[in-house]
């Protein structure tokens, strides 16, 4: 719907016949109407204009302010004293023009009493100065020895001692405060170079460092001192952590790894006493450090909180399932920290190591962390007693990493060899052992030499399995041999020649 039009706005928006506008001579000019006034009328174009009263007063007020303005310029531009004189710096200062005034003032510059320093003046008269004792006592202890290269300071609260005491014993104490204060400057500087070179070191932290006996680590014939408060700091963040499900962790354990002596605040923390929550985010955090750290933290944390859950409950946590997975972000720590001293304890478990293989099955590890790791459990095996739970344990291992089917390098196959050999000192062996010589032979039986495999296909005539004996001798005779190349596959000639052409 179109928009409503006034009456006014229709009215101006006309114009006139196109007949007058042909006819019309003379030069085309077409003014805009004059609006009315603000008061409602309009003066003519040629009539006088007036101001009215308010204007008036308006305009003879700014005059006169502008005279007033030009008078006290002229006026200040008129005074002519000497510019060195002191009443022309201060003309307002009616004591320092009564003193100009006086004819024996002592030459132009009057007397010289008038020219002494005010701070010498009121110490002499026994003020207080500028400064005030306790302001410049807490200056001395922020910046010590800063009297000695400034007389003044020096001399004034000299004055300013000898006047307030009288005594030759408060001036020794005024000058061990000073002594402290330098001591308090020299732990300072100390404290600075320490952190910059800890902060070189890679080792620096958010906590404060000062010399031995003030600050977090005070070292006294080889024993730590630990700052009360950083216990009380770490304590409670241990107490948190026993209840802590989400959130945010507090900022102290997210630095723990780069704190220097970590493993003494990991203690005061109390780790055994964590949720299964708190360990999984505690993990991410240490394995997220240097490989070392995360190293010790695998072994003192989470080695023994995987045991003692699975020992109470026949079962592993989710939260601490995910730790050994997330710990296998650093491999090298996951099996020096963890896996190494778990299997050297020789108590291992099959409950244990079935539980744990089922966190390398899950995750991809590299194939030279996996090859030492073989390696490892190899000779590991080797310092443990055939007929032991621990035989079945690493066996187990063995066989999680095998079923990865990477390709070893002949010095773990070797060993590997090895570790099936040695079996021929044990009465039995047990099932697991036999699945994993079965995945070793599926998969490397191009990787033995004919030694090897004649000395393995002997091992199964005296331990072999009665179901899985078949298969791994199966296996063994399919080997070509280490080093032997694949022959060549060629086409399939079924005898008909018809095609072939007679050289």
């Amino acid at each position: 719907m179109p928009k409503a039009v006034s009456p006014a706005a229709r009215q101006a928006r006309r114009h006139n016949p196109l007949d007058e506008d042909l006819l019309a001579r003379g030069l085309l000019k077409q003014k805009a109407p004059k609006r009315g006034g603000a008061h409602g009328g309009s003066d003519d174009e040629d009539g006088p204009g007036f101001v009215d009263s308010k204007a008036s007063k308006r305009i003879l007020q700014l005059g006169r302010e502008l005279a007033t303005e030009g008078d006290e310029e002229a006026a200040t531009r008129a005074q002519k004293a000497d510019a060195f004189a002191f009443g022309s710096r201060f003309p307002g200062d009616e004591e320092d023009a009564e003193i100009d005034e006086q004819p024996d003032s002592g030459g132009a510059f009057g007397d010289d009493d008038v020219w002494e320093d005010e701070d010498k003046t009121a110490l002499d008269d026994g003020g207080e100065g500028d400064l005030e004792p306790e302001d410049l006592a807490a200056f001395d202890k922020i910046v010590g020895g800063h009297r000695d290269d400034d007389p003044l300071l020096s001399s004034g609260l000299d004055l300013h001692i000898s006047d307030k005491k009288k005594t030759q014993e408060d001036g020794d104490a005024a000058e061990e405060t000073t002594a402290a204060g330098s001591r308090n400057l020299a732990d300072i500087i100390l404290a600075k170079i320490a952190e910059h070179e800890a902060g070189q070191r890679g080792d620096g932290s958010n906590m404060e460092f000062v010399p031995a006996g003030h600050g977090a680590f005070g070292e006294d014939d080889g024993e730590i001192d630990i700052n009360p408060k950083v216990v009380e700091v770490y304590s409670k963040c241990g107490l948190l952590l026993s209840r802590w499900t989400s959130g945010k962790l507090p900022k102290p354990l997210k630095i723990l790894p780069t704190v220097p002596q970590w493993e003494t605040l990991l203690e005061i923390a109390q780790p055994e006493g964590w949720s299964p929550n708190a360990c999984y985010e505690m993990t991410k955090i240490f394995v997220s450090a240097k490989a070392e750290v995360g190293r010790r933290f695998m072994e003192m944390v989470i080695l023994d909180r995987v045991r003692d859950d699975i020992r109470e409950t026949k079962k592993l946590n989710v939260h601490l399932f995910a730790a050994l997975k997330k710990s296998l972000f650093r491999p090298a720590a996951f099996f020096k920290g963890f896996l190494f001293p778990l299997v050297l304890s020789g108590t291992t478990t099959l409950r244990e190591a079935q539980i744990i293989s089922a966190a390398l099955v899950r995750t991809s590890i590299p194939v030279l962390h996996s090859s030492a790791a073989l390696k490892g459990l190899c000779d590991i095996a080797a310092e443990i007693s055939p007929d032991s739970e621990g035989q079945s344990a690493i066996s187990v291992f063995i066989k999680a990493l095998l079923d990865k089917r990477y390709a070893l390098p002949y010095q773990v196959v070797d060993a590997l060899v090895i570790h099936f050999l040695r079996a021929r000192a044990s009465a039995v062996p047990p099932v697991v052992w036999h699945q994993s010589f079965l995945l070793f032979a599926q998969r490397y039986h191009d990787s033995i030499t004919e030694d090897q495999r004649e000395a393995l296909l002997d091992l199964l005539l005296t331990h072999g399995h009665a179901a899985i004996g078949p298969e791994i001798r199966r296996e063994l005779l399919a080997g070509r041999g280490r080093g032997i190349p694949m022959p060549a596959q060629g086409a399939d000639f079924d005898g008909d020649d018809t095609m072939l052409i007679d050289a």
